[in-house]
């Protein structure tokens, strides 16, 4: 393991108590089950209270337990595929596990409005309000956010293009890319390489980038202008992203409002063509 926790254990260990030191020992042996464990379920593993848990996390640092699995979940994600992930989820009921899930998604979302500035927001949203054109890239298990925040955004605005991960054409996609266009990267454990090197290829060309990721240390965010976090904890064999949504739904709603006539125009446009296409099942 090589992570903080690892870096904070070896920097106090020699301040440990016994107890502690068992659960150090415990963590490191296991820590692709740790991140799925209540405080209790790890104390009773270890044969420690709960308290001795919970001042075990105070003594390295951590403002609390679930501070700890988070440093835990990041390893975790950076380093097992899904299905590895799938191996390591505790068992549990289906009823406990769907309200746990919900849960987790919950406190992903108020973490995500509360570490996400007003003032940051404004400033992507007058960005994409203002670009010549709006790039959107997002691959794997990225790309449904990044299909959704095309729709969006195609539907209040021209000049807004979905790249897909067709390697051999994307030369001829961002050929002509330039200041005035901004590219808008959605990316999450594990990052793909493809994903960063169109940020790097852009950026290369003047092009402004906002990301949209989990972490403000992440690759993605380490090289791009503006960063979005969104947090995706998660119970399951892969991340939620439940949060990320919740961001594109208010990029969505920021741009419509930055400019509502141009909106009003284009939504009207688009439900014009609809209706030509007969695109809607008629209602009886």
């Amino acid at each position: 393991m090589n992570n903080i926790f690892h870096e904070r254990i070896q920097q106090r260990n020699s301040k440990l108590t016994r107890s502690q030191v068992a659960l150090a020992q415990y963590i490191l042996q296991n820590g692709e089950e740790v991140p799925f464990l209540s405080s209790a379920e790890l104390g009773s593993r270890v044969h420690v209270s709960d308290a001795t848990v919970t001042r075990f996390c105070t003594a390295l640092g951590y403002a609390g337990y679930a501070d700890l699995q988070k440093d835990l979940q990041k390893w975790l994600q950076m380093r097992l595929a899904p299905s590895e992930r799938l191996k390591k989820i505790p068992r549990k009921r289906g009823e406990d596990l769907y309200l746990e899930i919900f849960n987790r998604d919950i406190q992903n979302l108020k973490e995500t409005s509360a570490e996400l500035r007003p003032e940051l927001l404004r400033k992507v949203i007058k960005i994409l309000s203002r670009a010549r054109r709006i790039f959107i890239i997002g691959l794997r298990s990225s790309f449904g956010l990044a299909a959704l925040t095309h729709s969006h955004l195609s539907a209040i605005r021209n000049g807004v293009t979905l790249v897909e991960s067709y390697r051999a054409m994307m030369p001829d996609l961002l050929v002509e890319i330039s200041p005035r266009d901004v590219l808008l990267a959605i990316g999450f454990p594990r990052y793909t390489r493809e994903t960063l090197e169109v940020v790097r290829y852009v950026k290369g060309r003047g092009c402004q980038v906002i990301a949209i990721t989990d972490d403000f240390l992440s690759p993605l965010a380490r090289i791009s202008n503006w960063v979005l976090q969104a947090k995706i904890d998660s119970l399951g064999f892969i991340s939620s992203y439940t949060s990320g949504v919740a961001i594109i739904n208010c990029l969505s709603a920021g741009l419509s409002m930055a400019n509502p006539q141009r909106s009003i125009r284009t939504l009207k446009t688009i439900e014009a063509e609809l209706k030509k296409w007969k695109i809607w099942e008629a209602q009886k």
